[in-house]
């Protein structure tokens, strides 16, 4: 780091700004920029309220300028952050916000940067507060400590940051868009499969082929940390996608009293009946082993009549087409918490072949397209942190003074790798 280089505290490097009281003036509008306005991908405010001052809310308060920081200070490690274009000038912007305007010897788009540092974002995590709101208070956020180098300086690193980023901003959108690719071709073929039916198809109601069964309200005193106990299945347990997925510290273990007609077995088909979050009604899984879960309440049990032949993976993949779950999002009822039950899921059709070798040759086919879209999945999102862990990089090198000109060319090679 160059000599050059001054450390200072962030309230030492910007402007005092001006809070307002839009409802001193009813009857004029300005446009307000809420939490929720700024994009935490693209860094930009994506969208305005216009309001008139009498129907403003308490909240909006704050004055802005064009060329201002917006640094949301309520879940400040979402990174809600962004510059004030011109248009916006002189509009109104949350309390939730801090409002950074540099004096004249700092860059805006350099203290815009800054931000993104781990140092900065660090410190944000650990002083956060609140279990269900976290925030930071803007005392906090104007204390933190940041180098300084001469303006001439301060320009030549943003203008090799706009480059370079430029360059990985566009190569993380394209392996989004690869990603995103690689669901959507699946899900296509998924869906042609269940609906463009051949010769040998049968078209039934769920609850003419088996019966689907709720499971048991395990009293919360009796949950445990303890893993060497059943574990208790929740919607929480399921991909949107369908499967199981581990949870971790949020794993419920059971220490209670146990009916046996509720401990399941390997292969026993459950649906998720409760919306616990966004997706996963309707979400359906197939237990991986035998006496090791337990079936909750709000999970639906799959029990089928004598003399039906039933293929787990060729029914899993029927009930994670667009048709399926859309009928099962219909049948729900709720507004904060959306909920079917075992006769609504019971009237949805589902289409079948008659035997189990017939459906197996299809879900056969199925996983193996299923496959080869995690695999690919998979190497997608790890170029995604790859590209994400490089930005981190240059961001530190940025701050510290050992940012050279030739990054951004470094940074092409490394995409083109």
């Amino acid at each position: 780091m160059n000599r050059d280089w001054k450390q200072m505290k962030l309230i030492d490097i910007i402007q005092k700004t001006e809070t307002i009281n839009p409802q001193k003036t009813p009857n004029a509008s300005f446009e307000y920029i809420d939490i929720s306005s700024i994009c935490n991908k693209r860094f930009v405010i994506q969208e305005t309220s216009t309001i008139f001052g009498k129907d403003a809310p308490s909240r909006a308060r704050k004055l802005v300028r064009t060329g201002d920081v917006l640094f949301a200070t309520v879940r400040p490690t979402l990174k809600r952050i962004a510059q004030v274009p011109k248009h916006l000038d002189c509009q109104v912007c949350s309390t939730g916000y801090f409002v950074f305007r540099p004096k004249d010897f700092v860059e805006a788009k350099f203290l815009f940067y800054f931000l993104f540092t781990e140092h900065f974002m660090g410190a944000m995590e650990q002083l956060q507060k609140g279990a269900s709101y976290p925030a930071v208070n803007d005392g906090e956020v104007s204390n933190q400590t940041i180098l300084i180098p001469p303006l001439l300086e301060q320009k030549r690193i943003v203008a090799i940051l706009d480059e370079a980023f430029e360059g990985i901003d566009r190569a993380i959108a394209n392996t989004e868009q690869n990603l995103a690719n690689a669901r959507e071709l699946f899900e296509s073929y998924l869906n042609a499969i269940f609906t463009q039916k051949g010769d040998g198809w049968e078209e039934k109601k769920l609850e003419n082929i088996c019966s689907i069964k709720h499971g048991f309200a395990f009293k919360g005193e009796f949950f445990t940390n303890d893993p060497s106990h059943y574990i208790l299945l929740t919607p929480g347990s399921f991909y949107e996608s369908g499967g199981y997925r581990e949870q971790g510290e949020k794993t419920k273990y059971y220490v209670g009293e146990v009916p046996d007609t509720y401990i399941l077995r390997k292969g026993d088909f459950l649906f998720a009946m409760t919306e616990q979050a966004v997706g996963l009604l309707g979400s359906s899984l197939i237990v991986p082993e035998s006496n090791r879960f337990l079936h909750n309440q709000r999970l639906g049990l799959v029990q089928l009549f004598n003399g039906f032949e039933w293929h787990n993976d060729f029914f899993f993949h029927q009930f994670n087409t667009q048709r399926f779950r859309a009928a099962v999002q219909s049948s729900a009822s709720g507004v904060k918490v959306r909920h079917t039950s075992p006769k609504k899921l019971g009237s949805i059709k589902v289409f079948f072949l008659r035997t189990n070798a017939e459906q197996k040759a299809v879900a056969d086919t199925l996983n193996d397209l299923y496959a080869e879209t995690k695999r690919l999945e998979t190497i997608y999102r790890q170029k995604i942190v790859a590209l994400k862990e490089l930005k981190q990089s240059i961001l530190q090198k940025a701050f510290t003074g050992e940012l050279t000109a030739d990054t951004p060319k470094t940074v092409k090679e490394k995409i083109a790798a």
